[in-house]
């Protein structure tokens, strides 16, 4: 052998021992690819279901390692966000959602009518099922009971049951008790064999697929609402798009290209796939129910701004906060500058009042002191003439007819000067013979009865009965006619407002007299009963409103007093008391 050949053959070895170095490694280090999957019925039903895919996918890529990876809708989003899954399979909701957050690549869509069997278990929907024998027919009888579902964001299992009670009139948030178990999807219809749950909003096809396999029997439950479709399935709303399938940016352009013709050129296998489904009939669907990305990504750029910018805020913040405190201050002092005016023009509105009825009763009191002079004069001729024909008649005949009225007209004449007598002491202007004033013992029953026959009650007021509990010995030393002014006065406002039964009873007590006077005749307002002795404050056409503010005066004079209340008689009708008190010297 020559050199040139040894050189040769050492030359193949070297070549063919680097070879082995590089090409053994790669074949032994195939590349690993993990799919993630939604695990709606649990772990070992997805790995099932989605078995022949990753067969399909080892069989044409010896070179690569395909593993399916079952997960939840939140170990979905974070797998996808720490990017340890390289493709990921999942309903549209989840993956517009997903897509509006990370970078994806849409690849695929799932073809519901080519599953195994001719079943349709990937159609996307939702059925709101009850127990056969469940007394609730309709959505509203499900107002206040127990309402489970997967989860608040699952697609099929929750948001659209969620869109078809929203339709029917109810507010899910509101009026269900909502209970969400999560996956597997199968628990809900246990749940509710067992009657832990009253209804149960479930992905369309998963009662077929357990009726099916045996786990439980399709003839217990009953849809609450249904919604007719093309599909085997019962479904309370309509279809949507299917799965879709995606793959990270992690993931060789090459590869994709490679996974993505091989699904849709095999015919053979069990799965058809399809060229990537529209999702703007979800996309719709998540903003009428407020799940939508882009309507959260508002208020995630909102708070982005707000920190970009936060001292503006702050300083703005700031400044409004001052203007609102500013015209809080201003407001307050207003509100009290006001309060204080107010109650300045009040204290003034009431001293004027005061004062206008000072006034009037200062006017009123000079009137009735000149009415008192200037009547005394013709009371006093009338009394004398009536005097002097009584003694010139007497002499003639003892019997004259004319005698017993010439009597009653000088009684009369002297009860009007007693009367003017008693005027000027409510005026509290008295005559230099003020000392000299006689008392006299009057008789509260006899008084009484004198004043009903001189007021004509029986012709005047037929209706009217009277009622009296007076001892016939309780007597009041008083001036001549004052009780019978009294009296008068009040039986006449008795009268006047419609009373048809008075009631008078006296009460003794050691320390003084009690002349009680009672009517039916409906009482006093409110207002009258607070000041009851206000001058020129009163409800009849004609009148000035000084009846009782003479009798109270009158009585301050003797040191009596006068007490007014409304009451109920036996027969439940309202109307006033009277009560006038007199001190014992007086009894």
């Amino acid at each position: 052998m020559t050199i040139k050949q040894t050189i040769g053959i050492r030359n193949a070895v070297s070549i063919g021992l680097l070879l082995l170095f590089f090409v053994l490694p790669l074949q032994a280090t195939a590349k690993e690819w993990t799919i993630g999957v939604l695990a709606l019925r649990g772990d070992a039903s997805t790995q099932r279901h989605w078995h022949p895919l990753v067969d399909t996918l080892n069989e044409q890529f010896p070179s690569e390692n395909f593993v399916l990876m079952p997960l939840n809708l939140e170990e979905m989003k974070l797998a996808v966000a720490k990017k340890s899954v390289d493709f990921l399979l999942t309903n549209p909701a989840q993956f517009i959602q997903l897509d509006n957050a990370y970078p994806l690549r849409w690849l695929l869509s799932l073809r519901s009518g080519y599953e195994p069997d001719n079943t349709t278990r990937n159609v996307i929907g939702s059925l709101i099922l009850v127990r056969n024998d469940s007394p609730i027919t309709s959505a509203h009888e499900l107002i206040g009971k127990r309402v489970g579902a997967i989860a608040p964001d699952a697609f099929g299992g929750y948001l659209l049951g969620y869109k078809a009670l929203r339709e029917d009139g109810i507010d899910p948030d509101k009026d269900f008790t909502l209970r969400f178990t999560g996956f597997p999807a199968d628990a809900l219809l246990y749940l509710l064999r067992d009657e832990d749950i009253n209804a149960a909003i479930i992905p369309v096809c998963l009662l077929e697929n357990m009726d099916s396999e045996g786990l439980i029997r399709k003839s217990d439950y009953r849809p609450l609402i249904s919604y007719q479709t093309n599909t085997p399935c019962l479904t309370s709303t309509p279809l949507y798009p299917n799965w879709s399938f995606a793959a990270l940016d992690t993931v060789p352009d090459e590869l994709v290209d490679k996974v993505t013709r091989v699904l849709l050129t095999d015919d053979s296998k069990p799965m058809k796939w399809g060229a990537p489904a529209s999702h703007t009939q979800v996309e719709k669907l998540l903003r009428e129910v407020n799940q939508h990305p882009r309507q959260r990504q508002l208020w995630q750029d909102a708070q982005s701004w707000a920190i970009q910018h936060q001292f503006i805020i702050g300083l703005s913040l700031a400044a409004i906060l001052f203007l609102i405190l500013n015209q809080v201050w201003i407001s307050y002092l207003v509100r009290r500058r006001s309060r204080q005016l107010e109650h300045a023009h009040n204290r003034l509105r009431q001293q004027k009042e005061e004062l206008e009825h000072a006034q009037r009763l200062n006017i009123l009191g000079e009137m009735a002191s000149g009415f008192a002079h200037e009547l005394n004069q013709p009371l006093s001729a009338i009394k004398s003439y009536a005097q002097g024909s009584v003694i010139r008649l007497k002499k003639e005949n003892e019997a004259h007819p004319l005698l017993p009225a010439l009597q009653q007209i000088d009684k009369q004449a002297q009860r009007g000067a007693d009367i003017i007598r008693n005027l000027r002491l409510w005026v509290g202007k008295q005559t230099p013979n003020t000392d000299t004033i006689l008392l006299s013992h009057q008789n509260i029953a006899e008084c009484i009865q004198h004043i009903w026959k001189l007021l004509r009650v029986e012709e005047k007021y037929p209706q009217v009965s009277l009622i009296t509990h007076i001892d016939e010995h309780d007597t009041l030393c008083l001036p001549e006619t004052l009780l019978e002014q009294i009296l008068s006065n009040l039986i006449t406002n008795s009268l006047q407002a419609g009373a048809n039964e008075l009631k008078i009873s006296t009460h003794k007590a050691p320390d003084r007299l009690l002349i009680v006077i009672e009517d039916d005749a409906g009482g006093m307002s409110h207002s009258q009963l607070e000041q009851p002795f206000s001058p020129f404050q009163t409800t009849k056409t004609e009148g000035l409103g000084l009846g009782l503010v003479i009798c109270q005066r009158l009585l301050l004079s003797q040191g009596a007093d006068i007490h007014i209340e409304n009451q109920k008689n036996e027969q439940n009708k309202v109307g006033i008391k009277i009560t006038l008190i007199f001190p014992n010297k007086n009894k």
